[in-house]
């Protein structure tokens, strides 16, 4: 869909402090028993436990389910659902100790045929869900109480944060988030109250990147400073101290470990006459006290997933292969054309073809822990990976437990179906009936 294209990221700094006490530890799981909520590919939603029960929340004729969004605490799972008619956002209660015989009614919290949503992601608190939207003349940030108490047109008080184009943010605490709002000299960085307004100075200069980031632990931020040739991503203490810069050209994303400690990024470390639209180049981690860059993975990297514990990263990359699983996708068939300098672990002479390695890697160690051929489906390409960033923000494609991560992928039939995939190379359970999937925390 078009308006994905204008799905902007966030960020989690505060000047004068932050509350990340109402988020669940990252290698914490609220269940007993992690679930998978997944749209199947008829646009139906449902969950799914890991020896295959499985429960449908929503299965309505002509009704079609997007990326479904799990509350903080795993008990609620929330859903865009575009209709014939118009869009709405159901919440569905999902009791912890898993699949329900009989799920109860979902509660419809925002209805609107003129403003459709398209991207979700809970408060900190899980009492409310925002959502960016689609106006007429751009984009607008929402909120809504999750127990369906506001007006569902979207009319009560405060239910507009902001608008702007494009549009990136992230929640601090419930009652304050952080915006990236807009481009070029008009971007707006900085952190907002529930009602839009200012509570901390910008910060100026604001490049081409979708989050800013905070640590786990609230001293250290990262963000994109300036344009090419002279921009640079910036990771530095919140009061502005021990500023480190790593130049970067073109998009650029970065994400924290879970415990704060460390940043990676992908970006093009050099001049490129190609105009990507999104991120792509080494996977690199920045220590933040002391500025030390490492290179983790060369080549065109043009995704990566932090695991719960911080000790894994997997890993996207574009490489030259024999072409036997061939990148699908306008995003991966775009970022092909700027993979024409094979990787130096490919072959001095690859034969023809571009193929998309999943790696799974130690941080500590860089050693590869496995590399398999991969095909995302379209529909990730398009929609989640040119957005992983924002994403990783509020969807979870790591078990709690880091066993294992989930995508979609296309199998030797050209079938879409959900994949668990371990770390470890190894073969995981049979593949799930799904278009899109994520775990629960």
């Amino acid at each position: 869909m078009a308006v994905v294209v204008l799905l902007a990221g966030v960020a989690a700094w505060r000047v004068g402090g932050s509350d990340r006490s109402t988020r669940p530890s990252p290698g914490s799981a609220a269940r007993a028993h992690p679930l998978i909520a997944l749209v199947a590919t008829d646009g139906s939603l449902a969950t799914i436990d890991l020896a295959g029960r499985r429960t449908t929340l929503a299965a309505e004729a002509g009704v079609v389910s997007g990326f479904p969004a799990w509350s903080p605490d795993g008990t609620q799972v929330a859903a865009v659902q575009v209709g014939p008619a118009d869009s709405a956002i159901s919440v569905y209660a999902v009791p912890r100790d898993g699949p329900a015989p009989s799920p109860s009614a979902p509660v419809v919290i925002y209805r609107s045929a003129a403003v459709p949503p398209f991207y979700l992601y809970w408060t900190p608190d899980g009492r409310h869900v925002s959502f960016l939207a689609t106006e007429a003349d751009g984009i607008s940030l929402r909120i809504a109480p999750s127990d369906g108490s506001a007006p569902l047109d979207g009319s009560g008080p405060g239910a507009i944060i902001r608008q702007g184009s494009p549009l990136y943010f992230d929640w601090i605490a419930a009652d304050r988030l952080i915006l990236h709002v807009g481009s070029g000299a008009d971007a707006f960085l900085g952190e907002v109250g529930r009602d839009g307004s200012a509570l901390a100075p910008g910060l100026a200069d604001a490049g081409d990147f979708r989050p800013a980031v905070v640590g786990a632990d609230g001293r250290f931020i990262a963000f994109v400073r300036g344009r090419t040739p002279t921009a640079a991503l910036v990771v530095t203490a919140r009061d502005g101290s021990a500023e480190h810069t790593l130049p970067v050209f073109g998009p650029a994303a970065a994400v924290f470990d879970p415990a704060g400690q460390t940043v990676a990024t992908i970006a093009s470390d050099s001049p490129s006459a190609a105009d990507l639209a999104f991120p792509l180049g080494p996977l690199r981690l920045v220590d933040p006290a002391s500025g030390v860059v490492r290179t983790l993975l060369d080549g065109s990297v043009i995704g990566f997933f932090w695991s719960p514990d911080g000790r894994t990263i997997a890993a996207l990359r574009l490489q030259r292969g024999s072409g036997s699983t061939t990148a699908d996708g306008r995003i991966v068939s775009v970022a092909a054309i700027a993979a024409t300098t094979p990787e130096p672990t490919a072959s001095p002479t690859p034969p023809p073809g571009t193929e998309l390695h999943l790696l799974f890697l130690d941080v500590a160690t860089g050693a590869v822990r496995s590399d398999r051929v991969v095909r995302l489906t379209s529909h990730f390409i398009n929609q989640f990976l040119p957005y992983f960033d924002q994403y990783a923000l509020s969807h979870r494609v790591w078990a709690p437990d880091g066993s294992s991560i989930l995508l979609p992928l296309v199998d030797s039939s050209g079938r879409d179906q959900l994949v668990i995939v371990p770390p470890d190379g190894s073969a995981g359970p049979p593949p799930i009936d799904g278009e899109s999937g994520f775990w629960s925390p």
